[in-house]
């Protein structure tokens, strides 16, 4: 007689586990769910950052020297940032890209970009232009001077 009662705290035992160890996969698949779903919403919130930070840009005419060294000094090199420094119809642009940011980490500071402002004339003015890659990112911001 002493045999069921032994058997049957086993097998509640048994159970207890089981369902224990069902609660517990059952919260990490929520968990997984919820952290999934935050990324999505984070992700949208950095993909809409950028876009405000950046579309200002996008077809914009007639913008000042101090508009270009804000953009340098915001994109710390992605995106590329491209100053056409000569007026008129001439290709020959100066880049601020990642790589002159992996070697030149001072020519993104605010001292130095303060020290660019006499490289542009006071009375230059610049018509800005964003060029996207394959996957729809932007991967350059381009000055131009008309």
């Amino acid at each position: 007689m002493n045999e069921w009662p032994a058997a049957i705290w086993a097998s509640i035992s048994a159970m207890t586990a089981a369902l224990v160890l069902s609660f517990i996969v059952v919260l990490g698949s929520l968990a997984r769910e919820s952290a999934a779903i935050q990324q999505q919403d984070d992700d949208a919130v950095a993909i809409v950052k950028e876009y405000r930070k950046i579309s200002r840009y996008e077809g914009t005419t007639g913008l000042y020297p101090q508009d270009v060294i804000s953009a340098i000094a915001e994109s710390k090199g992605m995106p590329t940032v491209a100053v056409d420094l000569v007026a008129g119809a001439s290709d020959t642009f100066e880049l601020w890209d990642s790589e002159r940011y992996k070697d030149h980490k001072n020519e993104f500071s605010p001292t130095y970009l303060t020290e660019l402002t006499g490289t542009f004339p006071i009375d230059a003015r610049f018509d800005a232009t964003l060029f996207k890659d394959e996957n729809g990112a932007i991967a350059e911001i381009r000055f131009r001077r008309p």
